[in-house]
């Protein structure tokens, strides 16, 4: 699988993961917790992408358009400009097309599920793009206060989920998922916070994923810094066609 595709699958089948022996569920507080979560009609962001596994890395420029709950749209381009990659997620199936090698990829959440034995869907994605709350609210969620952050605690399957929330901006800064019994993890970060149109946006994302292959672990980090984010009820083009030349890249 080529760079940008594996982007694609870092961004949609590895959303989940840690060591859970540092997860505890042994505490007592229980608050009411009030995130600030992003809400938009459309959300639109040019951004700078950078990758490293320990063995290879690249950067790249991409497009990210969102509509709410329906539908994201990303295209990849090298430095000069030349689009490499272009992708549409929807609520049910994943498209991207790889324009370099004039292939293509096509994916159903629930084939991503089985082959992988994580759970996902279009909104866990969405909300880890924008910053919003992966996993949904449940009466088993923990609350905890900590130095300068709420942490809530939560469960889903074999899915254990830190969120960090910033108490005064009531935002989500870090987010901490543990994958059990396989001891993997991913860690994402929540950085440089700006104001657009009263909103708090995050404008960098940094995905750090630890991965337990053969009893040895490997890690892979994932940069994606937005500028130039707008966000309005202004409706959004999402142009995507796969050209008959292209072939199936299963």
């Amino acid at each position: 699988m080529n760079k940008p595709s594996l982007l694609i699958f870092l961004l949609v089948t590895f959303l989940f993961s840690c060591k859970k022996e540092i997860f505890q569920f042994n505490f007592t507080e229980k608050k009411k917790l009030n995130i600030k979560e992003l809400d938009f009609e459309y959300f639109q962001a040019k951004s700078k992408i950078k990758f490293d596994d320990g063995f290879e890395n690249f950067s790249a420029s991409a497009n990210v358009r969102i509509k709410k709950d329906s539908v994201i749209w990303m295209s990849v381009s090298s430095s000069i400009g030349i689009e490499g990659l272009r992708a549409i997620i929807r609520t049910d199936s994943i498209f991207v097309i790889d324009r370099i090698n004039k292939q293509y990829n096509a994916f159903s959440f629930d084939s991503l599920h089985n082959r992988f034995n994580i759970p996902m869907d279009y909104n866990m994605l969405q909300s880890a793009l924008i910053g919003n709350l992966i996993n949904d609210r449940n009466s088993e969620d923990r609350v905890i206060k900590n130095e300068g952050f709420f942490i809530l605690k939560q469960k889903n399957g074999h899915l254990l989920f830190e969120n960090f929330v910033n108490s005064k901006t009531m935002k989500i800064e870090k987010v901490i998922i543990l994958e059990a019994p396989e001891m993997n993890s991913l860690e994402i970060n929540y950085n440089d916070f700006q104001f657009i149109n009263d909103k708090l946006i995050p404008h960098e994302n940094v995905f750090h994923i630890i991965q337990n292959v053969n009893n040895s672990n490997s890690s892979t980090e994932l940069n994606i810094g937005y500028n130039k984010i707008s966000v309005d009820d202004k409706k959004m083009k999402f142009p995507f066609n796969i050209p008959n030349k292209y072939v199936s890249n299963e």
